[in-house]
């Protein structure tokens, strides 16, 4: 009997497994990418909404969310304020809601879609009460996309290109300097006696209280014409 061999053991008869392979291990970076796939449109989490868009359409709405998120401090500051995941919830709603007005709006030319979305994350970034008025639902997305440049302005910015305009408006009056004339004179220190001075006497009653303004009434290489008004007795002449 000595010539006998021993018998085989088979593998994995003690555990009851054989021939499987142990599950692999997930990393901590592969779960928190996972978590974190639909931040830029890829489907999941914010992106819900407009995961099936193109590539192009789900970064304009996510550029739109970011600057929605913008008066989040604001809208949920206070005992008033909003609940913070209902507004996160809102601004996701609102920035797909952006982006679907601006592709109807620009019916499928892709550099009229590229230009408006561009001017109204250019003109959001900078106008907080608007943002607020879209979150809210004050201003809807086809409205915001109807806005006239003037319109989409921030309160600091409209009253400086109405001022600028109104400069403009008030240059082209006839009666412009007549109208600024104490303005003018005290920018110029011109005061006391200096106010008597001019350049040009009446010819009706000889007064030196006169004042002119020069207006280009012939062709371009012609000197100015200057229009003289006594302020004495109201005479009028040019020379």
């Amino acid at each position: 009997g000595g010539n006998k061999k021993p018998a085989a053991v088979k593998q994995g008869s003690s555990s009851g497994g054989a021939g499987k392979k142990p599950a692999p291990k997930t990393s901590a970076a592969a779960s928190s990418a996972s978590s974190t796939a639909g931040d830029d449109g890829g489907g999941g989490g914010d992106a819900e909404e407009w995961a099936h868009l193109p590539p192009l359409r789900r970064n304009i709405c996510s550029k739109f969310l970011s600057i929605l998120r913008m008066s989040h401090s604001e809208l949920t500051a206070g005992d008033g304020g909003l609940d913070p995941a209902a507004l996160s919830h809102l601004c996701t709603s609102r920035a797909a809601e952006m982006e679907a007005a601006v592709q109807s709006r620009s019916r499928g030319d892709s550099d009229s879609y590229k230009e408006k979305a561009r001017s109204l994350v250019f003109n959001l970034k900078k106008n907080g009460p608007l943002r607020e008025q879209i979150l809210l639902g004050v201003v809807s997305g086809d409205r915001l996309c109807s806005m006239k440049p003037d319109e989409l302005l921030s309160a600091d910015k409209a009253r400086a290109r109405a001022k600028m305009v109104g400069d403009l408006q008030d240059s082209r009056r006839l009666d412009w300097e007549q109208a600024n004339e104490a303005r003018i004179n005290e920018q110029c220190g011109i005061k006391g006696d200096l106010l008597k001075a001019s350049l040009f006497t009446c010819g009706r009653c000889k007064s030196i209280k006169t004042t002119s303004t020069q207006k280009q009434t012939r062709s371009a290489d012609e000197p100015m014409t200057v229009f003289v008004l006594c302020l004495n007795c109201g005479n009028r002449w040019k020379c």
